[in-house]
């Protein structure tokens, strides 16, 4: 019974047993290390450019590169070199201030064919040095070097109004968005949706976030984030995204809820039939949606003399105002154009004489939905 149950086990091998594992191929032998240099090996030196590749490169077995140097500025992130392309075995081996050998170096791969990779996180800011080593003989290869660097820009953006297109590397924050909160407000939503990868939404009152300097976070799994201020203080609100992973694609819109202080117009519905005695004052709101052109606040019809006052995110006075209109009948029209996403408030004074049977509205036209 012992001797068919080792017969089995040879025959069948331990592959045959459900749970037991394949053993994984043996490493690569470190030929370089018990290697000579050879005397015509390449010890020129030649300065390596971000995103440009060294190609065509060639050796014989266990020979050594002309040295390749990079250097990298600070705050760069996903600093990386590869080898890619042609025919042959050649590693790639990369140290930090001088040049590489077999028994010094940083960082090395050792891959099979001419397909080798070093990402270096977080990378120093200096000089890095890079050289091939031919573990077999190999011909037209590529060597490349890249890295992310932060972005400067920013953008001021429209409370409702979606931004897309939204790119952030792995390990640095987007671009920035700039935002202004007015008083008033019962809570502002910042949110991100949509592309690849995972960025981190961060948010900041009167400077830009960092990783330990936010007002707001939110770091899902994904670039769908959001996170809510509750009556937030007013002033300008910095946004940006970090790349958790490489992210791409990624979609910024921010909402904010405030209550209304006065009846609200709304294009196409005008109040009617309004009546004011001398001297009385009536006021109005409305918050403009992102893209609307051609915006006109107006009285019309009955009869009476008309004062028409118009201002962006405050409300006018007979002195402090964007736009006003002495009317000498109730038919007043005030045109601003190109309408600011926000709150406009509105005053109307009847001058003079009473008004009876009056109109009060606003207009304008979708330039963009």
């Amino acid at each position: 019974m012992y001797a068919a149950c080792f017969a089995f086990v040879v025959a069948c091998g331990p592959s045959e047993f459900p749970g037991e594992e394949v053993p994984e191929p043996a490493p690569k032998f470190d030929l370089a290390a018990i290697q000579q240099p050879l005397a015509a090996d390449c010890t020129s030196t030649y300065t390596l450019t971000k995103d440009v590749a060294q190609s065509n490169l060639s050796g014989a077995q266990g020979s050594w590169s002309c040295i390749y140097k990079l250097t990298v500025p600070s705050g760069v992130a996903g600093l990386t070199f590869k080898t890619t392309g042609g025919t042959g075995d050649v590693d790639l081996y990369v140290r930090y201030g001088l040049t590489p050998d077999a028994t010094a170096y940083d960082h090395r791969s050792m891959g099979t064919t001419n397909e080798d990779q070093i990402t270096i996180e977080p990378s120093q800011s200096g000089t890095y040095y890079v050289r091939l080593y031919g573990y077999g003989a190999y011909s037209g290869a590529s060597l490349t070097a890249t890295y992310a660097t932060p972005c400067t820009s920013s953008t001021i953006i429209d409370m409702g109004r979606t931004y897309s297109n939204i790119n952030t590397p792995q390990g640095l924050f987007s671009c920035g968005y700039m935002i202004t909160i007015p008083s008033g407000a019962n809570s502002v939503t910042f949110t991100t949706a949509g592309g690849t990868g995972n960025a981190d939404l961060y948010v900041r009152r009167s400077d830009w976030p960092r990783a330990d300097a936010y007002d707001c976070r939110s770091t899902g799994y994904s670039n769908s984030e959001s996170c809510t201020l509750y009556y937030p203080t007013a002033g300008t609100y910095y946004i940006k995204l970090y790349g958790t992973s490489a992210s791409s694609g990624a979609q910024l819109l921010v909402n904010m809820d405030r209550p209304y202080t006065a009846p609200v117009l709304v294009r196409g519905q005008p109040y009617v039939d309004v009546s004011m005695a001398v001297g009385e004052q009536r006021r109005f709101e409305i918050d403009m949606p992102w893209g609307k052109n051609n915006v006109q606040f107006f009285t019309s019809g009955g009869t009476g003399y008309a004062n028409l006052y118009v201002k962006f995110e405050q409300a006018p006075t007979l002195y402090n105002y964007d736009c006003k209109v002495d009317g000498i009948s109730t038919s007043t029209n005030c045109s601003m154009g190109w309408g600011k996403t926000g709150r406009y408030y509105v005053l109307v004074e009847a001058k003079h004489t009473p008004i009876t049977g009056m109109r009060i509205g606003v207009n304008y036209t979708d330039y963009y939905n």
